[in-house]
């Protein structure tokens, strides 16, 4: 199952090697946009908005599900749009974004989602992801991701 981004409890950004090529405020605007869509595609565990995962997600979008299957695009879309649980709860937590200069940034934190599945039965998932953005053409779109399902006991 694709599992979309939760609403942000906290933030902070950082700046990679390479920043030379962006000033501090730069990269904390870039940080502030990032985090931004991140916040709307939370939303899309509870609208199934495919409209702007569509206008985030680029052409060539790989992202790698916690079993290891590596969806594109169209795959990642279908995903969602199959999808038949009810989320009712999504946040992320520990989030962070780096920027590596003006086209570059990286965002990744803990996403917690909780609701009833196609049975009526609750449940509550949390996974540790990764996405890597690039901007196109003056738009951020993500090119590739991947989360890894977390013990809830254990938060590992």
């Amino acid at each position: 199952m694709f599992v979309a981004v939760g609403t942000m409890l906290s933030g902070c950004v950082s700046t990679g090697p390479t920043q030379s090529a962006v000033s501090a405020e730069e990269a904390e605007k870039i940080a502030e946009v990032i985090t931004k869509l991140d916040q709307q595609w939370s939303q899309t565990a509870l609208t199934k908005d495919t409209a702007f995962l569509k206008s985030i997600w680029a052409d060539d979008l790989r992202f790698t599900q916690p079993d290891g299957k590596v969806f594109d695009k169209e795959a990642a879309l279908a995903d969602v749009e199959g999808n038949t649980d009810t989320v009712t709860s999504s946040v992320i937590s520990d989030y962070k974004v780096r920027v590596y200069g003006k086209n570059f940034a990286i965002s990744n934190g803990d996403h917690h989602e909780a609701g009833k599945d196609k049975e009526g039965k609750p449940f509550s998932r949390k996974f540790r992801f990764t996405n890597v953005w690039v901007r196109k053409n003056g738009k951020w779109k993500v090119v590739a991701g991947h989360e890894s399902e977390l013990d809830l006991a254990t938060g590992n």
